[in-house]
């Protein structure tokens, strides 16, 4: 038996040996990676006995298996199989671990005038793995990152912003978001809308506006005098 596996994603993997002797037995293992198990069958049945082996993983793991020896074997999902076993052969199974990647979802909600604003960018930050790229989210229309490479005690995320002059970024939903093997986050980013005043006149119209004015306070002061 040998495990390969990077040991800073996972320190040890769990297999049980499952064999047809004279009844069903099971013992449990454990590999550390990049480790050689050897494993002795006792009481085989002479070209009866089968064996099985078979990863037992924590979530967001999963195992690939690799057989080679004497026996009649083959490797699949359900791990590797030894068959028409015999106590002169020798069998080995090689298990690769690997972690699957999970998903950071950030969704988008505007607050203010009616109708949603523009796409906005946003970037993903994490304390360890790995993922790739910035995003455009919108309402309706949410950003998602795949992370892989993650410890197992969970990494922290945060999720941020581009900065623009017609929203307010938000600055709390999306920020130390807990990541675990297997387990991703989502999240809701609020921006509320900024409408800024609409100038109607140009600079002509301001001249005229201010000699309209100049014009009123002049007849005020006559008709005082």
């Amino acid at each position: 038996m040998s495990g390969r596996f990077d040991s800073r994603l996972l320190a040890i993997a769990e297999f049980d040996l499952i064999c047809s002797l004279d009844e069903i037995r099971t013992t449990r293992h454990r590999l550390t990676a990049d480790t050689e198990v050897e494993l002795e069958i006792p009481a085989v049945r002479e070209g009866v006995s089968s064996c099985q082996v078979l990863a037992r993983l924590p979530l967001g793991y999963r195992a690939s298996y690799e057989v080679e020896g004497d026996s009649l074997s083959q490797a699949d999902q359900n791990g590797c199989q030894f068959a028409q076993l015999r106590s002169a052969h020798r069998n080995a199974c090689r298990i690769t671990v690997t972690q699957d990647p999970v998903t950071v979802t950030v969704y988008k909600k505007w607050i203010g005038a009616s109708g949603k604003g523009a796409d906005v960018r946003v970037t993903l930050d994490c304390e360890s793995g790995e993922w790739f790229g910035d995003r455009l989210v919108n309402e309706g229309e949410p950003a998602s990152w795949e992370v892989q490479g993650i410890v197992p005690d969970g990494i922290l995320c945060n999720v941020s912003e581009e900065k623009r002059d017609d929203f307010r970024p938000d600055i709390i939903d999306c920020q130390g978001l807990y990541i675990t093997p297997g387990r991703g986050e989502e999240c809701t980013l609020v921006n509320t809308k900024i409408v800024k005043r609409i100038e109607t006149l140009n600079r002509y119209g301001k001249l005229v506006l201010i000699l309209l004015v100049l014009s009123v306070g002049m007849l005020a002061i006559r008709r005082k005098f």
